[in-house]
């Protein structure tokens, strides 16, 4: 069984929850599954990139570590000033967050809201 996850973060104070969230979300694979989980940041969720602390940046560790992907909209980096140089090396930048929500969810990732 594949279960697919997309995580929206378009509050900065909802990230910590959401990386949490897909932490727990990849402790409950049990044996033969297969379990995907992206966090997606924009609106103003992106501003979380010039508040990173050393906790933050643990967490999305881990969620990394464990098969997870960290998405940031550029249209929301632009929107709020945010350079690219402040996305960390392991995550991705997207064009346009709601677009990469709309067609993650037509490929069967189901959507929960941090």
């Amino acid at each position: 069984m594949s279960l697919k996850l997309v995580i929206h973060v378009p509050d900065s104070t909802r990230y910590k929850i959401a990386l949490k969230m897909g932490v727990n979300f990849f402790k409950t694979k049990a044996d033969g599954e297969e379990l995907l989980a992206r966090v997606l940041v924009n609106a103003q969720g992106i501003t979380v990139l010039l508040e990173l602390d050393e906790e933050i940046t643990k967490l999305m560790e881990e969620f990394i570590s464990l098969g997870g992907e960290v998405h940031f909209c550029r249209n929301a980096m632009k929107a709020f000033n945010v350079p690219e140089e402040k996305v960390p090396a392991n995550c991705h930048i997207v064009s346009a967050g709601i677009r990469a929500l709309v067609e993650w969810q037509d490929n069967g990732f189901r959507y929960v809201r941090a």
